[in-house]
């Protein structure tokens, strides 16, 4: 009598949803490659894998948690533009009981060197108000754009900095709410600015190190901690000289 029309089952990008079942720091490269996951990209501690059976998510993988992590729990709990369009969109996150951490996140794209916004999204990143710029970062910054300086104020932005706000301008306060939350400095490394689907820069992977475990609970965190401090007390402590008889 009455007819139903058929549920149309949606696809949660989640890696129980693409069959990814290991997910150990010793086993998990080796096991993606052989499902189809080629390499696409890789990082200080990460890579990235993509499948032509699923084109629109990415897999990172790293043998040891790292601030990637940090940066996706930042964004799961929550602050002002990290719903927004230019941080990344992270479906799943795993972290196994030996370290490793695979995420799983909508593909972004990479930007075109020349592009004429990208020196100036990633100055804004690089550009700290009342931090002196590290000597290095400047070096990098300039060997990638020689016709830039990693201020957001200087002249050499003049005219792309306010296009690069009206077509923006939400960016700027995302950064700066995401360096306020942050455990630690943000990472202007070359390769931290990708172009979402709709084109506009999402800032990828901006913490970097070791990371800081916020993906962990706060007792977990605490016992952590401690016993990293009796790790380094333990091996900093002298060693007893033998007793002569």
């Amino acid at each position: 009598m009455f007819g139903f029309r058929p549920q149309k089952k949606t696809f949660s990008p989640s890696l129980v949803a693409l069959g990814i079942k290991e997910r150990s720091a010793t086993g998990a490269y080796d096991t993606l490659l052989a499902m189809g996951w080629s390499e696409i990209g890789f990082g200080y501690h990460g890579t990235v894998h993509a499948h032509p059976d699923h084109p629109d998510v990415v897999v990172r993988f790293a043998r040891k948690a790292d601030g990637f992590g940090d940066y996706v729990t930042l964004l799961r709990e929550g602050f002002a533009g990290s719903d927004g369009p230019h941080a990344p969109r992270i479906h799943d996150m795993h972290v196994s009981r030996c370290g490793a951490l695979m995420t799983v996140g909508t593909r972004l794209t990479n930007p075109a060197r020349d592009v004429w916004w990208l020196a100036y999204a990633h100055a804004v990143i690089a550009d700290h108000p009342g931090i002196t710029m590290d000597e290095g970062v400047r070096d990098r910054f300039r060997a990638e754009w020689p016709a830039h300086e990693p201020r957001v104020d200087h002249s050499s932005f003049d005219g792309i900095r306010e296009a690069f706000r009206a077509s923006w301008p939400e960016y700027e306060a995302f950064v700066a709410n995401l360096r306020a939350v942050s455990p630690q400095g943000l990472d202007p490394n070359i390769g931290n600015v990708l172009v979402g689907s709709n084109g506009s820069p999402v800032v990828n992977d901006p913490l970097c190190d070791d990371g800081y475990g916020l993906w962990r609970s706060p007792l977990s965190r605490v016992l952590s901690r401690s016993a990293d401090m009796l790790r380094r007390l333990a091996g900093n402590a002298p060693s007893k000289a033998p007793v002569l008889a």
